[in-house]
């Protein structure tokens, strides 16, 4: 009793070590990045704003092109719900939530605080580092592949890229590792032909249709799931002599009955969202998942997309630098982390294939491999079958992210044990030579080798440099930039400066403006006018163009005659907006279009 007493104690102490450390990483350097487009969209509906807010088809004051960033004294829950649904395709719950926290945190200066928004994503990004143990000791009931997991979560550069911004992610992430406990635990109850207990069954439907109202993206996890189980019937049913004959009785027995429960009430849940599913298909926020024409990159860009991002689960080499120095450390942090790749996934190949042999692990690995297979599958389906590449920027890999670290860390279990282990401490299907087999590891070149326990403390080491590499904004996970287009700005302008964009309204929901707003918002937080040290000659203006095909609304219409109230001369800089302004007196100096920060611009300078 006091040995097992002492062992939850030790594990106890090691869960809060992680989670500390998990923490303390997401919280570094938390409102040090400008905030992009999305996370804008967050915090004003979190406020309880819309942003309709800003006006359209005219000259706008950086105070006004912010008003939807502005804190709206009794704003409510029900002021969030009602904003989201008529102009975003997102569910509520998280918005609901981050209103909650926002309204803890006075703002800065009238506008929410960015650190503050961010920083609800990053709890519930630590919070996945319990929430780990505990899916890798369901899936193998074993407390030191749960605790590896659980360390590979805390130093993942994934998991602390999503936990750093302003968005839903990180708490979709904790839904869909929640939802694979009751999967895994129902996995294992099919194989032992036993039914799971209905209280199982309702926890696991009331976790799926809350991930449905996170993201909706969390019905990808369910597919998944139920595809892996699919093929676990399938195989159930085949039954006599050499599995020769085929009988659909199997499938009609208890255990699976239950299963069908379970997906009943998750569909009847999933089938209420289903009308703003349907008023959102095809509307205009879903456009940047349209490839273009289908060339070779329509047909490679996927598979090595997805490569890159289960590779980002726990690795991440330096990829933004400017200088030629920069582009040194790029290289060879990027040639290092190959070679390191290589190793890792070859290491990993004998390891796993090991562990397939031992039972107690099987049920596990075959569960979180399969779901992990069917995962990808289906993206790919939607990427070739819809024309949606939902690789693009890996943050849609939180659909099966967790079970990459649940199979890295099944990995690396043999790794840990010590060569001294004694024999009464292995398992039953362990035997001291294979307890000898994995406590030396040989490095990529020569003929030397790593103890098991070091490569172990190595992955997890490589996850902690990668993790300092996305806080301190050196991978291009985060490629939108808005400081670097603004010193382009200010470097370029010698007038009065005005932004403009278009903004597409049709009739189906729709936020408007919040890429510009971006750029407004870091403007307002680190390149404030009122400042003298960040030279602008007169604070900037902005115009937001309608673009309304439906009601005839041309954008450079609508953008030369609220150009026509600026006294000239001026700078007007296009984003994401292209018309030719050279009929309105306006000229494009040599090579002054082009791409900064993820930011596509045209540079006009407008004389009398």
């Amino acid at each position: 009793m006091s040995n097992n007493t002492d062992k939850s104690g030790r594990l106890a102490l090691w869960l809060l070590l992680w989670f500390a450390i998990a923490l303390a990483i997401r919280l570094t350097h938390l409102a040090a990045k400008p905030a992009w487009m999305d996370e804008v969209a967050t915090t004003l509906f979190s406020l309880g704003n819309a942003s309709r807010m800003i006006p359209l088809n005219q000259v706008i004051s950086l105070e006004q092109i912010l008003r939807p960033l502005q804190i709206t004294p009794g704003a409510t829950a029900g002021d969030v719900i009602l904003h989201l649904l008529a102009e975003d395709n997102h569910p509520p719950t998280y918005f609901v939530l981050a209103h909650w926290w926002m309204s803890l945190f006075p703002g800065e200066q009238g506008y929410a605080s960015l650190w503050a928004e961010r920083a609800l994503p990053a709890i519930f990004g630590a919070l996945a580092v319990p929430a780990t143990y505990l899916l890798g000791w369901l899936s193998f009931r074993s407390r030191s592949v749960g605790l590896i997991c659980a360390a590979l979560m805390a130093v993942s550069p994934f998991s602390v890229f999503l936990s750093q911004e302003a968005r839903h992610y990180s708490l979709a992430i904790l839904a869909v590792i929640a939802s694979l406990c009751c999967f895994v635990v129902a996995v294992q109850a099919l194989q032992q032909h036993r039914a799971l207990n209905w209280r199982t069954v309702l926890i696991w439907v009331m976790i799926n249709v809350l991930g449905l109202t996170i993201h909706y993206f969390c019905g990808l996890t369910l597919i998944a799931e139920g595809l892996t189980l699919l093929v676990m019937l399938i195989r159930q049913c085949w039954v006599g002599p050499q599995r020769r004959r085929f009988d659909l009785k199997e499938g009609l027995r208890s255990p699976w009955l239950r299963i069908y429960s379970a997906a009943a009430g998750t569909l009847a849940g999933a089938l209420l969202w289903l009308p703003i599913l349907l008023n959102f298909y095809g509307s205009p926020q879903t456009s940047f998942l349209k490839p273009g024409s289908k060339d070779w990159q329509y047909w490679i860009n996927p598979i090595v997309q997805s490569l890159a991002g289960w590779l980002y689960a726990v690795l991440s080499p330096v990829t933004r630098g400017y200088s030629w120095q920069a582009v040194v450390v790029i290289v060879v942090s990027c040639v290092v982390l190959l070679v390191y790749a290589i190793w890792l996934v070859a290491t990993l190949k004998n390891t796993l294939k090991f562990q397939l042999t031992q039972p107690q692990f099987r049920p596990g690995m075959q569960a979180m491999g399969g779901f992990f297979i069917m995962a990808n599958v289906l993206f790919l389906l939607i990427c070739y079958g819809l024309d949606f590449d939902i690789t693009r920027g890996h943050r849609y890999s939180f659909v099966f992210f967790p079970s990459i670290l649940i199979l890295v860390g099944i990995g690396l279990a043999p790794l840990w044990s010590s060569p001294q282990t004694p024999a009464t401490q292995l398992s039953d299907y362990q035997t001291d030579t294979d307890n000898r087999r994995f406590s030396q590891v040989k490095l990529p070149f020569g003929k030397r080798t790593i103890s098991g326990r070091a490569f172990v403390a190595l992955v997890i080491g490589v996850g902690f440099i990668s993790s300092q590499i996305i806080v301190n904004n050196l991978s291009n996970l985060k490629f939108y930039q808005a400081d670097r287009l603004i010193r382009l700005i200010q470097a370029d302008s010698t007038l009065p400066v005005v932004m403009a964009t278009q903004a597409v309204v049709t009739d189906q929901p729709s936020v408007i403006g919040i890429e510009i707003m971006s750029v407004a918002w870091e403007i307002e937080r680190n390149f404030n006018p009122d400042s003298p040290v960040h030279r602008w000659e007169v604070p900037p203006r902005f115009v937001i163009a309608e673009n309304n095909v439906a009601k005839n609304i041309d954008p450079k219409a609508q953008l030369s005659l609220s150009l026509a109230t600026v006294a000239r001369p001026f700078d007007l800089w296009l984003l994401g907006f292209s018309p030719d302004m050279q009929d309105k007196n306006c000229t494009m100096p040599t090579g002054k279009g082009g791409n900064k920060g993820s930011f596509g611009y045209v540079h006009y300078i407008c004389r009398s």
